[in-house]
């Protein structure tokens, strides 16, 4: 527990400390957190399907069905690598993608904290192959976005995909480059969502049965969705990011000229809540969607701009990191709630390498 509070609390301090303007500060801060990230996330065992991972890795068996993490595995075990160094190695190439992704905002410690509490738990400590095909394909934005290398951005994606077949979601995000954002651009993309929304169910069934790659990839999320109750999105969840989405309507006119491709993003937000939508029946959609909540970290911080007050600001700033970070420890408190309490009770604890029995 004490690491997640460490985490937690570097963070949080410096994303509160943070001036918004990239100094050395600023960035010097920034890295002490994605060192500790590292550290946290990198030397972690035993976590969500850690050991099913292991025993692949230690017995040469593909057990996620994906070509690039299957070469992987393969080349770091030939070369000698446990598999705690492999799933340090990943972190570590994870870190670097945060550095890049965050180059893009004026607030990298604030974004860092939005993407702890909304996904920490679910894929930096539970996953391998599609936290490392998120961190990737965001670390592709840099490159779109910054260098407007096209091409860059299209391979790093396909080259995620090999690491997860999800990803290939994020690359529709090259509509939204150069787009202007306007109510009746973001009201269609929202109403399509709905119309996809109310026949969602019906073509991700059809789709599993006829498509031996969307049964291989996504069939078991088809079936979770159809025969288990409480599948569906958490309504106070779901209400919370429509939210979010109009007060980053209202704070566009102040945030566009205080944040890079704010409307960028906001169009990512846009999509992130047709996603929703499209999910809130579909159990699969909730592992698509989280490849857009990236936007989080660059709309989020921009709330501030509501105000004119640099007092008001920093309070403001102070009540949403605040927040974000609760968010954090709820998912620590509820995660995989579904294992005996015997086994893990209501806060996941920590397990590091150096625990390890061999």
């Amino acid at each position: 527990m004490i690491v997640y509070i460490i985490l937690a609390a570097f963070a949080g301090l410096f994303a509160w400390a943070e001036s918004g303007q990239r100094k050395k500060k600023d960035m010097r801060m920034f890295y002490s957190v994605l060192l500790i990230f590292l550290l946290v996330v990198g030397l972690r065992y035993w976590h969500g399907d850690y050991g099913t991972y292991e025993m692949g890795y230690d017995t040469d068996i593909d057990v996620g069905g994906d070509a690039g993490y299957f070469w992987l595995q393969k080349v770091f075990h030939k070369m000698g690598f446990s598999f705690q160094a492999f799933v340090f190695l990943l972190t570590l190439v994870s870190v670097i993608a945060f550095r890049q992704t965050f180059r893009l905002g004026p607030w990298p410690l604030f974004g860092m904290v939005m993407i702890l509490g909304k996904l920490f738990t679910l894929y930096a400590m539970s996953g391998i192959r599609q936290y490392m095909a998120m961190a990737i394909c965001w670390w592709a934005l840099s490159e779109l976005l910054l260098k407007q290398r096209t091409v860059t951005f299209v391979v790093m994606v396909v080259f995620a995909y090999t690491l997860h077949g999800s990803a290939l979601v994020f690359l529709p995000v090259l509509a939204f480059r150069d787009v202007t954002f306007t109510y009746k651009k973001a009201a269609f993309l929202l109403l399509l969502a709905i119309v996809v929304g109310a026949y969602s169910m019906t073509f991700f069934a059809s789709a599993s049965k006829a498509s031996d790659f969307v049964s291989d990839r996504f069939g078991e999320y088809v079936n979770e969705s159809q025969g288990v109750e409480g599948m569906s999105m958490n309504m106070m969840n779901y209400l919370e990011n429509f939210v979010f989405l109009i007060m980053a309507v209202w704070v566009r006119k102040r945030a566009i000229v205080k944040v890079p491709y704010y409307d960028f993003f906001l169009f990512m937000f846009v999509a992130y809540c047709g996603f929703l939508i499209v999910g809130s029946e579909v159990g699969i959609v909730k592992r698509l969607r989280d490849y857009y909540a990236i936007a989080y970290a660059f709309l989020v911080p921009a709330f501030i701009y509501a105000f004119r007050s640099i007092r008001l600001q920093r309070y403001c700033k102070g009540v949403m990191i605040a927040y974000f970070i609760f968010l954090m420890f709820r998912s620590l408190a509820v995660y995989d709630s579904g294992i005996p309490e015997g086994a893990y009770g209501r806060m996941l604890p920590y397990h590091s390498i150096f625990q390890k029995e061999n």
